[in-house]
C-alpha cells in the first residue's frame, strides 16, 4: 500500500469505521446513492450525505429526497447570507471611498473669520443705508 494512495487508505478496514471521531452508521446508504448523475447538484448531494452522517440514524423511505431538499435550503440560505454580507461590504467600501474624496470641514478659526467678515459687511451696509436714508427715517419716525 502506497503512502499517498487515497483509494487504498479510504477502502482499508481501519478507515471504514470512523472519520475524525464521527462514527459511520452502517444502515446509511453509500455516498454513490446520494450522488445525482452529472455535476449540477454535486454540492447539494455531498451536503445531503454529510447531513445524513451527522444525523446518524437510518433514512426514512423518502429520506434521501428530504435530505436533498434540506441541503438545497441550507445552501440557498448560505448563498443569501453570503450575498447579503458581500453587498454590505461593497456598500461600506463605496461610502468610505466617497468620504475619502470629500474636503475636510472648515475649522473653528475659519468659521469665526467668516462670521467676522459677515458682521463687517452688515455694518458697512447699515452705514451706507444710514447715510442715504437716515435723516428721512428719523423725520418719519418723529412725526
Amino acid at each position: 500500500m502506497a503512502d499517498n494512495d487515497i483509494r487504498t487508505e479510504r477502502d482499508s478496514p481501519a478507515a471504514a469505521g470512523t472519520a475524525e471521531g464521527v462514527r459511520m452508521n452502517p444502515s446509511l446508504p453509500p455516498l454513490s446513492s446520494f450522488l445525482s448523475p452529472g455535476d449540477d447538484h454535486r454540492l447539494r448531494d455531498m451536503l445531503a450525505f454529510a447531513m445524513a452522517v451527522e444525523a446518524g440514524r437510518p433514512l426514512a423511505p423518502n429520506g434521501l429526497d428530504t435530505l436533498r431538499r434540506d441541503a438545497d435550503a441550507a445552501l440557498e440560505g448560505y448563498a443569501f447570507r453570503s450575498l447579503h454580507n458581500r453587498v454590505e461590504e461593497i456598500r461600506l467600501a463605496a461610502v468610505q471611498e466617497h468620504i475619502g474624496r470629500l474636503r475636510a470641514p472648515p475649522g473653528f478659526v475659519t468659521l469665526v473669520n467668516a462670521n467676522l467678515v459677515a458682521l463687517v459687511l452688515l455694518a458697512a451696509a447699515a452705514a451706507l443705508g444710514w447715510r442715504h436714508y437716515g435723516p428721512a427715517l428719523v423725520a418719519w419716525v418723529g412725526s
